[in-house]
């Protein structure tokens, strides 16, 4: 548990910080649009350090910090023995050993720790400031895929679902993962318009940083965005050549000095079927709750596991089959998250029929990421936890399908309304 004092210390700098953030929003958007986009921030915040502050008070006590705090003590102690190093005492630190990846993260906190001192409410803040972030860039997306009025639908349903919230609360790195993946949808989305330097640094800077955190997911974020560039753009073949040679060039560059060939030979040994079976294994072994076990060694038997998988990822844990405090908790969101499904139909269909062109990154990331995470995932709660990387894009199309819908119950009234005549008939 944080002291009185560093809590101070967490609260001031988040503030200070958050502060900026919200006289930015009101400068950029000036009216009611940056009126309510503030006030999704603010909320957004609010409830993420309430969490914060809950979850740092119980923290030690072992059977919450068993259910509750997670990864959270391993990214505590691995930046804080980082920062004791960067101080110069000797200190072995062995959860950077032969890390493939999610490096990053410690990084992170070793900074903080470094900066501030031992301050666990700090991270904490920082991650849940992360997330809201994420919030604002959710909503540019959807605002410039459709309009304001799905941007504000697709902020709150990022602000408020509890599947998106927890992770921001304590000392997790999803927060950091889901910010550089939308980040890079939106400086692709950017450059499908216009070729811009800062959003090609965004893209470049957002997809490394990604790699240090997630490592696959950064292949995925590179295979959907540089894969479907060209034909995302509403320039003429020659300007969109020119764009994409000009943005692949600047990536591999990057990724050329970033990436060591050790590094690269390490990831490449876990892409592989093999691979696979091994942490789908693992996870049911360790889990609780176990996903029908499947052999995912071979493409045939990947391709078999791929429709329970999808099941599960998309829609568990099912409220007929709740096991645990964890799982009890989450029901009122599932029933919401089924509720919605009819929405997020609408809105798929409305994005292939009117704006395919411009989502199309963000379509095939969605849909591929989905896709592997249906096969390897191997329990129940860590395929409600990774799908977080993709539901935030499900956000996007859900709150396109509320709008479309709402717009037709309108119209309809109108035609009702105007085929009424003005006087009734004797």
């Amino acid at each position: 548990m944080t002291s009185f004092f560093d809590a101070v210390i967490a609260l001031v700098v988040a503030g200070t910080i958050n502060a900026f953030i919200v006289r930015a929003i009101r400068r950029r958007l000036p009216g009611p649009e940056g009126a309510v986009l503030s006030n999704i921030y603010m909320t957004t915040l609010a409830l993420r350090m309430a969490l914060a502050l809950f979850l740092n008070a119980y923290s030690g006590q072992t059977t919450f910090a068993d259910m509750f705090w997670g990864d959270s003590s391993t990214y505590d102690y691995g930046g804080w023995v980082m920062s004791m190093r960067w101080g110069g005492d000797v200190m072995l630190n062995r959860y950077m050993e032969g890390r493939v990846s999610g490096w990053g993260f410690f990084y992170f906190v070793g900074a903080l720790y470094y900066l501030f001192g031992h301050n666990q409410l700090l991270v904490q803040f920082m991650n849940g400031t992360i997330g809201a972030l994420t919030v604002l860039v959710i909503y540019a997306i959807g605002k410039h895929l459709f309009d304001v009025e799905v941007a504000q639908w697709a902020a709150r349903f990022m602000a408020f679902f509890p599947q998106v919230v927890f992770w921001s609360g304590a000392i997790y790195k999803d927060p950091a993962v889901m910010f550089c993946i939308a980040a890079c949808m939106y400086a692709v989305l950017k450059l499908s318009v216009k070729l811009s330097p800062r959003y090609v640094v965004l893209f470049v800077a957002a997809a490394l940083a990604l790699m240090t955190l997630r490592f696959y997911v950064f292949y995925f974020v590179a295979f959907a965005t540089l894969g479907t560039f060209v034909l995302s753009q509403r320039r003429g073949m020659l300007a969109s050549v020119a764009s994409y040679v000009t943005v692949l060039g600047v990536f591999v560059g990057a990724f050329a000095f970033a990436a060591s060939r050790e590094t690269l030979e390490e990831q490449k040994s876990y892409l592989s079927f093999e691979r696979l079976q091994i942490t789908r294994t693992d996870q049911a072994t360790w889990g609780h709750s176990a996903i029908e076990a499947a052999d995912v060694s071979t493409p045939q038997g990947a391709l078999s596991a791929l429709p329970t998988g999808l099941v599960y990822l998309l829609f568990a844990p099912f409220p007929w089959a709740l096991r645990g405090i964890r799982q009890m908790l989450t029901l009122p969101e599932t029933l919401v998250w089924y509720a919605l499904w009819p929405a997020m139909v609408r809105g798929l269909m409305q994005t292939f029929r009117h704006r395919l062109r411009p989502a199309l990154p963000i379509l095939v990331f969605a849909a591929s990421l989905t896709v592997a995470y249906a096969v390897f995932q191997g329990n129940v709660g860590t395929a409600y936890r990774q799908r977080t990387q993709v539901t935030m894009f499900y956000f996007i199309f859900m709150a396109a399908g509320l709008v479309q819908r709402r717009r037709q119950r309108a119209q309809a009234q109108v035609r009702a309304q105007a085929a009424e005549p003005a006087f009734p008939l004797p």
